[in-house]
C-alpha cells in the first residue's frame, strides 16, 4: 500500500469540520482503508457508535458496508463528484473525490446520518446480529447508540457536503497529501512484474498505486530514466528471453503470452532490444548451456 504523508492542514481540516458539523469525517485511499479521521474510532467498545457496534457483533453487516461504500467511490471515481447516497442500512452517506486530473487520490467521507428514530430501521439492521448474541442487554446497548446517531436534514447536509468539495480542492491544489515517490517507484516495479503476462496500461497502473498518470509519468522519467512503455517493454523482453532459453514455447505462443499482440511485432521488438532474432537467441542460449552442462559434467 502506498505510504500517505499529510499536511498539519488536513488535519485541522477535519477537526473544523467537526467542530462545524458534529460528524466524523475520515480520508479514504482508493480501497476505502481509512487513512486519516477525526474523531477516531475508539478502541473501546462502550464508545463505538452504533453502526460499528454493529459491525463488531456481524461479519456479513461489516461486509454489506464494505460493498456499498465502494460502489459508492466507484460512482465518484466515474462522475468526478461529490454523491450523497443512501447505504444498504438506510441510512445516508456522502462521498467527496479529491481529483488529481482524472485520478483519484483519496476521498473525503461523511455518513451515518438518520431521519429520525425508525423502529422498523432499527430491526432490519439488528437483524444482522445472530438471535442467541441478541439479549436484552445487547439490545438496550443498541437502541441507546441508535438514538444517539446525528440526525441532518437535507438541505444542511447538501450545504456540508459543498462545504467538504471545498476542502478536497484545497487539498489537491495545496498538494496537502503526498505520497513517498521512492515508494511509488518501489510499488510500480512491483506492480510490472505482478502483470507482464496481462494487459495492461499507464492509466491501469496510475490508478492501482493511486497517483495521477502525469505524476507517475515523471516519477519514472526522474527515478528510472525511461518511459512507461520503454520500461514494461523491456521487462517484458527480458522476461521473453528467460522463456526461449528455458523452455520450447513457441513464438507466436510467447507473443500472446507477454501481451504483444501478434508474433511478428513481438520478433520485430525482441530484436530491437537485444539485437538478435528470437531463434538466434533461443539457439544461442541453448549452445551456452550445453557449454556449461559439459564443463560441469
Amino acid at each position: 500500500m502506498i505510504e500517505y504523508i499529510f499536511d498539519p492542514q488536513v488535519q485541522k481540516m477535519l477537526v473544523e469540520f467537526y467542530t462545524i458539523s458534529g460528524l466524523r469525517v475520515g480520508i479514504h485511499d482508493a480501497n476505502m482503508n481509512i487513512l486519516l479521521e477525526h474523531p477516531v474510532k475508539s478502541s473501546n467498545y462502550d464508545e463505538l457508535r452504533f453502526c460499528d457496534k454493529v459491525r463488531y457483533h456481524s461479519p456479513l453487516f461489516t461486509r454489506k458496508c464494505r460493498e456499498c461504500d465502494l460502489r459508492a467511490l466507484e460512482y465518484a471515481k466515474v462522475t468526478k463528484k461529490a454523491y450523497i447516497y443512501k447505504c444498504h442500512a438506510g441510512f445516508t452517506d456522502a462521498i467527496i473525490p479529491v481529483m488529481a486530473e482524472d485520478e483519484l487520490i483519496c476521498a473525503l467521507m461523511i455518513g451515518q446520518i438518520k431521519y429520525g428514530y425508525q423502529a422498523e430501521q432499527y430491526s432490519k439492521i439488528v437483524s444482522f446480529i445472530d438471535k442467541d448474541k441478541l439479549d436484552d442487554a445487547l439490545d438496550a446497548d443498541l437502541r441507546e447508540a441508535y438514538a444517539a446517531m446525528p440526525v441532518l436534514e437535507g438541505r444542511k447536509l447538501e450545504a456540508l457536503v459543498y462545504f467538504l468539495e471545498i476542502c478536497a480542492q484545497s487539498i489537491y491544489d495545496n498538494r496537502w497529501i503526498k505520497c513517498t515517490e521512492s515508494k511509488i517507484i518501489e510499488n510500480f516495479k512491483a506492480y510490472i512484474e505482478k502483470n507482464l503476462y496481462n494487459k495492461i496500461n499507464v492509466r491501469h497502473t496510475a490508478a492501482a498505486l493511486y497517483v495521477s498518470v502525469s505524476h507517475l509519468s515523471r516519477l519514472i522519467a526522474s527515478e528510472l530514466g525511461t518511459t512507461f512503455t520503454k520500461y514494461l517493454t523491456n521487462r517484458r523482453i527480458e522476461e521473453a528471453k528467460k522463456l526461449l532459453a528455458m523452455t520450447d514455447i513457441s513464438i507466436s505462443e510467447l507473443a500472446s503470452h507477454l501481451c504483444f499482440g501478434n508474433a511478428s511485432y513481438f520478433m520485430k521488438t525482441f530484436k530491437k532490444y537485444t539485437g538478435m532474432t528470437c531463434t538466434e537467441y533461443r539457439n544461442a542460449a541453448k549452445a551456452k548451456k550445453c557449454i556449461c552442462e559439459t564443463k560441469c559434467g
